[in-house]
């Protein structure tokens, strides 16, 4: 059996307030039980489903696409690259095609290719990371597809871009129309970004008839 030597979490936290999607409801976490008071701890989290790190399913964008539990379990994991795009891209512009052609040579089928543009470390309340996040352009997700990728992440708010349907639709669909997995809300450690393949999940919660749940991404170094 191999065992890994290390793994690296690229999840956010969940947390009362947090940040999501500008148009959703804000999450709300309450305490129902408090140990000191009750001997346990409970809590119930009201959001919607995108909401920090997170997997889109087909059936996000498309009204016959799979729903979460109907995707085979290892869509969601798979071996990986980190295309290191932090002095490449600018706010609220598109990943270019040309952007990520001297990567491509790292791909192999079957990969599962993570885009990291610096936007997770900007997360929270602000408008870098809520509206002016760089996002996945048709053209760069349409090659990506075309080189047999099983999936994209990225560490911005969503893979679309934020305020119009011609920034927010090409990618998801050039993607989920495929099956492919698409990863949203990731953060990256620096030591990721060493160039390294490694082995990607994010598993998400099993929800019926639904377009994306939370996930917790992990990358594995064997």
């Amino acid at each position: 059996m191999n065992i890994p030597k290390k793994l690296y979490d690229l999840s956010h936290p969940l947390y009362h307030n947090c940040p999501g999607w500008p148009d959703f409801d804000v999450p709300v976490l309450n305490v129902d039980y408090n140990c000191a008071l009750d001997g346990f701890n409970a809590e119930t989290l009201t959001m919607n489903m995108h909401t920090g790190t997170h997997v889109d399913a087909p059936f996000h964008f498309i009204q016959e696409g799979k729903p979460l539990d109907q995707m085979p379990i290892d869509a969601f994991a798979g071996p990986s690259v980190v295309f290191d795009l932090r002095e490449k891209v600018k706010p609220d512009s598109p990943i270019t095609d040309e952007m990520l052609k001297p990567f491509m040579d790292q791909v192999q089928k079957g990969d599962i290719v993570l885009l990291c543009t610096g936007y997770g470390q900007k997360r929270g309340i602000n408008k870098a990371y809520l509206h002016e996040y760089p996002y996945l352009g048709g053209p760069g997700a349409e090659l990506l597809a075309a080189a047999g990728v099983k999936g994209v992440g990225t560490d911005t708010l969503s893979i679309g871009g934020y305020g119009s349907a011609e920034k927010a639709c090409p990618a998801h669909l050039a993607l989920l129309s495929k099956d492919l997995l698409i990863v949203e809300e990731l953060c990256f450690p620096p030591e990721v970004l060493d160039g390294k393949r490694r082995y990607f999940t994010a598993f998400a919660l099993k929800m019926k008839g639904c377009g994306g749940a939370p996930a917790r991404a992990v990358l594995f170094e064997f």
